[in-house]
């Protein structure tokens, strides 16, 4: 697998190519004095000649690498963790190459690292967002809070994670063709509810005032309109339950993420089998 395409990488290295040969060509016919320039315009395009073949060098290097060192720890890594290594070292070379043009600008060493400081606080400050994001990243890549194929809830939003990028995470609804897109930073400020890979346990309980005389035949009643409904038909269970004070009828069962709806017709269905013995009638939204 190649992290970045050979295509984008190529017409990169011809492009700067191109410049550089303009600009060598430019910068020796100001020195044969075939063309008059001002000494700050020579000194301006001396830097940008500097400047560009850093790039090119870097990107070259990059061409050549960037694919070995993806694939280094194919083995000791998942694809995920080895994407965050190709991209730090990506911006690392890029990094190195405007060291250099700063550098051979003239720019001392004193005054090269005040500059970067400032600007690394500054880009940082504008994109503490995607900053954020990104370190979150890293935690769901590690902590594994959930991973592709779990159906989550994060905040407002519900869904199956179905792709976990470097910014963003996506969630699948239960509408087809549905999908959200997440900031990674909500994991940072919000609580996630994980219910597993594809299909979750769902619970419903409500209290009843009195008992049935036909208790048996409700709850089997129930039992087989849930089983009727639900792919995993032996993991239904309608049982009993009490404290100190009050019973409760409690169902559980098996569903999908796209089933999450189901727990309104559930609802429905206890209100009517047991509309007489419940504490209060069940008030249900559409």
């Amino acid at each position: 697998m190649e992290i970045q395409s050979r295509p984008k990488l190529i017409q990169r290295i011809i492009l700067l190519s191109l410049i550089v040969v303009v600009a060598e060509l430019l910068y020796l016919a100001i020195r044969r004095d075939m063309i008059t320039f001002n000494p700050i315009l020579v000194r301006a395009l001396e830097v940008v000649f500097s400047f560009v073949i850093s790039l090119l060098v870097i990107t070259v290097i990059l061409r050549l690498t960037q694919n070995r060192v993806f694939n280094m720890f194919r083995k000791e890594m998942e694809i995920e963790q080895r994407i965050i290594i190709s991209k730090l070292y990506s911006i690392a070379l890029y990094s190195i190459a405007f060291l250099v043009a700063f550098w051979r600008a003239g720019v001392s060493l004193g005054n090269l690292t005040l500059f970067v400081g400032l600007i690394a606080t500054g880009f940082a400050f504008a994109i503490r967002d995607l900053l954020l994001s990104f370190f979150a990243w890293f935690i769901i890549l590690n902590k594994k809070p959930f991973q592709m194929g779990d159906y989550i809830k994060i905040g407002n939003e519900m869904g199956l994670v179905t792709r976990i990028g470097t910014f963003f995470f996506t969630l699948e609804t239960g509408t087809p063709g549905e999908f959200i897109k997440v900031p990674n930073s909500l994991v940072l400020t919000n609580p996630i509810q994980n219910k597993g890979e594809e299909r979750f346990k769902e619970v419903v309980k409500v209290k009843l005032t009195s008992m049935p005389e036909n208790m048996e035949e409700k709850i089997s009643e129930l039992g087989t309109f849930l089983r009727s409904r639900v792919p995993d038909k032996e993991l239904v269970k309608v049982r009993l339950d009490a404290d100190e004070k009050n019973w409760y009828l409690v169902a559980s069962y098996f569903i999908s993420f796209k089933q999450e709806q189901l727990k309104t017709t559930v609802l429905i269905e206890i209100n009517r089998i047991f509309n007489q013995h419940l504490h209060e009638p069940i008030q249900t939204k559409n």
